[in-house]
Protein backbone atom coordinates (compact mmCIF):
# COMPACT_ATOMS: atom_id res chain seq x y z
CA UNK A 1 0.00 0.00 0.00
CA UNK A 2 1.22 3.57 -0.57
CA UNK A 3 0.36 6.35 1.27
CA UNK A 4 0.93 10.15 0.41
CA UNK A 5 0.77 13.05 3.00
CA UNK A 6 1.32 16.87 1.64
CA UNK A 7 4.08 17.87 3.49
CA UNK A 8 5.69 21.24 4.43
CA UNK A 9 9.21 21.08 5.74
CA UNK A 10 7.96 18.45 8.35
CA UNK A 11 4.86 19.33 9.19
CA UNK A 12 1.42 18.37 7.23
CA UNK A 13 0.48 21.05 4.28
CA UNK A 14 -2.00 22.85 5.88
CA UNK A 15 -4.03 23.04 2.77
CA UNK A 16 -4.38 20.51 0.41
CA UNK A 17 -4.25 23.17 -3.07
CA UNK A 18 -0.86 24.79 -1.98
CA UNK A 19 0.82 21.75 -1.01
CA UNK A 20 3.76 21.58 -3.18
CA UNK A 21 5.81 18.42 -1.50
CA UNK A 22 4.26 15.01 -0.80
CA UNK A 23 5.64 12.13 1.06
CA UNK A 24 5.39 8.89 -0.40
CA UNK A 25 5.20 5.58 1.73
CA UNK A 26 5.69 2.01 0.72
CA UNK A 27 3.47 0.62 3.77
CA UNK A 28 3.84 -3.55 4.37
CA UNK A 29 1.93 -4.26 7.17
CA UNK A 30 2.43 -2.04 10.02
CA UNK A 31 5.94 -1.68 8.17
CA UNK A 32 7.39 1.82 6.40
CA UNK A 33 9.58 0.11 3.51
CA UNK A 34 10.51 2.95 1.62
CA UNK A 35 9.68 6.18 1.76
CA UNK A 36 10.50 9.40 -0.69
CA UNK A 37 9.26 13.02 -1.26
CA UNK A 38 7.81 13.86 -4.22
CA UNK A 39 6.81 17.44 -5.80
CA UNK A 40 3.35 18.75 -6.91
CA UNK A 41 1.16 21.56 -7.79
CA UNK A 42 -1.72 21.73 -5.98
CA UNK A 43 -3.24 24.39 -7.86
CA UNK A 44 -2.94 22.02 -10.83
CA UNK A 45 -5.24 19.09 -9.83
CA UNK A 46 -5.54 17.04 -13.00
CA UNK A 47 -1.18 16.64 -12.54
CA UNK A 48 -1.98 15.85 -9.38
CA UNK A 49 -4.25 13.26 -9.68
CA UNK A 50 -2.23 12.09 -12.46
CA UNK A 51 0.91 11.81 -10.23
CA UNK A 52 -0.92 9.94 -7.36
CA UNK A 53 -2.64 7.28 -9.81
CA UNK A 54 1.11 7.14 -11.08
CA UNK A 55 2.24 6.53 -7.79
CA UNK A 56 -0.34 4.47 -7.38
CA UNK A 57 -1.29 5.78 -3.76
CA UNK A 58 -3.99 4.34 -1.99
CA UNK A 59 -4.48 6.61 1.13
CA UNK A 60 -3.64 10.42 1.39
CA UNK A 61 -3.67 12.20 4.69
CA UNK A 62 -3.73 16.30 4.42
CA UNK A 63 -4.60 19.17 5.63
CA UNK A 64 -7.26 21.08 4.53
CA UNK A 65 -9.42 19.83 1.45
CA UNK A 66 -12.73 20.86 -0.30
CA UNK A 67 -15.68 18.50 -0.66
CA UNK A 68 -15.25 18.29 -4.75
CA UNK A 69 -11.37 17.80 -4.82
CA UNK A 70 -12.13 14.95 -1.75
CA UNK A 71 -15.12 13.49 -4.31
CA UNK A 72 -12.77 13.35 -7.19
CA UNK A 73 -9.73 11.90 -4.97
CA UNK A 74 -12.41 8.87 -4.23
CA UNK A 75 -13.67 8.35 -6.89
CA UNK A 76 -10.96 7.03 -8.37
CA UNK A 77 -10.34 5.01 -4.86
CA UNK A 78 -7.65 7.08 -3.34
CA UNK A 79 -8.96 7.14 0.43
CA UNK A 80 -8.80 10.58 1.82
CA UNK A 81 -7.78 11.52 5.25
CA UNK A 82 -8.17 15.38 5.19
CA UNK A 83 -7.80 17.86 7.87
CA UNK A 84 -5.06 16.62 9.64
CA UNK A 85 -2.23 18.72 11.46
CA UNK A 86 0.95 18.19 12.69
CA UNK A 87 4.44 15.88 12.36
CA UNK A 88 3.94 14.30 9.04
CA UNK A 89 6.32 11.35 10.50
CA UNK A 90 4.33 10.98 13.59
CA UNK A 91 0.96 11.15 11.58
CA UNK A 92 2.43 8.35 9.12
CA UNK A 93 3.91 6.02 12.07
CA UNK A 94 0.40 6.72 13.75
CA UNK A 95 -1.34 5.72 10.62
CA UNK A 96 0.52 2.54 9.89
CA UNK A 97 -0.27 1.15 13.33
CA UNK A 98 -3.41 1.73 13.34
CA UNK A 99 -3.55 4.64 16.14
CA UNK A 100 -6.45 7.00 16.80
CA UNK A 101 -5.70 10.59 15.06
CA UNK A 102 -8.06 12.76 16.98
CA UNK A 103 -5.40 14.60 18.39
CA UNK A 104 -3.88 15.89 15.12
CA UNK A 105 -7.35 16.96 13.58
CA UNK A 106 -7.31 20.81 12.53
CA UNK A 107 -9.37 23.02 15.00
CA UNK A 108 -13.31 22.79 13.88
CA UNK A 109 -13.16 19.34 12.80
CA UNK A 110 -15.70 17.60 14.66
CA UNK A 111 -15.32 14.09 16.46
CA UNK A 112 -18.01 12.30 15.68
CA UNK A 113 -18.29 13.88 11.72
CA UNK A 114 -16.17 13.32 8.87
CA UNK A 115 -14.70 16.33 7.47
CA UNK A 116 -17.72 16.86 4.68
CA UNK A 117 -20.64 17.11 7.64
CA UNK A 118 -22.00 13.50 7.31
CA UNK A 119 -21.90 11.41 10.39
CA UNK A 120 -19.44 8.62 9.98
CA UNK A 121 -19.69 4.97 10.28
CA UNK A 122 -16.80 2.26 10.60
CA UNK A 123 -17.45 1.33 7.10
CA UNK A 124 -17.26 5.01 5.47
CA UNK A 125 -14.45 7.22 3.89
CA UNK A 126 -13.23 9.75 6.09
CA UNK A 127 -11.01 10.83 8.93
CA UNK A 128 -14.38 9.44 11.04
CA UNK A 129 -12.92 6.14 11.09
CA UNK A 130 -9.65 7.03 12.45
CA UNK A 131 -10.95 8.65 15.28
CA UNK A 132 -12.32 6.82 18.71
CA UNK A 133 -15.39 8.38 20.11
Amino acid sequence: MNVAITVWGNLISPVFDSAQTLLIAEVEGDDIIDRRIERMDGAMFNRVLELLESLEVDVLICGALSMGTAALLEAVRIEVIPFISGDAEEILSLYVNGEDLADFTMPGCPRRRCCRGRRCSPGQQGIGRYLKN
